[in-house]
């Protein structure tokens, strides 16, 4: 939706038409047309981020906007549209999050290996993902998620501050002290031997019961540092 003069419409506007009960009912369905549209795709990345699973992330998106339509009348204006919408779908993912907690959680499937070409390399992709899902894995759970938030769901500093109630530069911190770290882990698997010689070849014997000497951690491997 655009003002005169093609100027794109601000979100607190076209939440205040769709809220104002005296406008048409085409003009105010438009109006939250167009808020779904501009926010839809980074509510279902937040949730994905929260939930895991892409039909759970799809079910809170839609609640989070009907959450919205219902409650738009109590918008006052005090933070951006956009902080308002994060934090109910927020909210929606929490008390999710709580409900399947008493029940038996139920595995996910990775659809992305789902969707792979079935002539690709599958071991090339699977150790890959692999890779990524370990180093992830030794972040801490909140650079981890603010990471992912910035530089998967692609939301701003600003926007991922909102969602995480955290300080912009607290975030901002913490993603790059995330993608340091998250890049010295890769790279530290990247330099771990993948095709290992047998035993005997290793030690230079034939007695394949000769004892293994173990391997030291590869450096950079410790505490995660985030």
């Amino acid at each position: 939706m655009s003002g005169p003069g093609g100027v794109e419409v601000p979100d607190a506007r076209l939440l205040s038409i769709y809220a104002d009960p005296h406008r048409r009912p085409a003009e105010r369905e438009e109006a939250f047309r167009v808020l779904v549209e501009r926010f839809q795709r980074r509510v279902f990345a937040v949730c994905l981020r929260v939930l895991g699973s892409p039909p759970d992330a799809e079910d809170a998106t839609q609640e989070t906007f009907v959450k919205l339509a219902r409650g738009a009348g109590s918008f006052r204006g005090d933070a951006q549209v956009s902080t308002w919408i994060y934090r109910i779908a927020r909210n929606v993912c929490t008390d999710r999050v709580r409900f399947e907690a008493r029940r038996p959680s139920t595995p996910v499937v990775d659809e992305a290996l789902e969707r792979a070409d079935p002539d690709a390399d599958h071991a090339a992709l699977v150790d890959a993902s692999d890779a990524l899902r370990r180093a992830l894995a030794q972040l801490d759970e909140r650079s981890r998620t603010l990471l992912l938030l910035v530089s998967v769901d692609g939301l701003s500093y600003a926007e991922a501050a909102e969602v995480t109630d955290l300080a912009i530069g607290t975030v901002k911190s913490r993603v790059a002290r995330a993608r340091v770290r998250l890049g010295e882990l890769l790279a530290d698997a990247d330099e771990s031997p993948t095709d290992a010689p047998p035993p005997a070849e290793r030690h230079g014997t034939d007695d394949p019961g000769h004892p293994v000497q173990p391997r030291g951690p590869p450096s950079g491997a410790g505490a995660d540092g985030a």
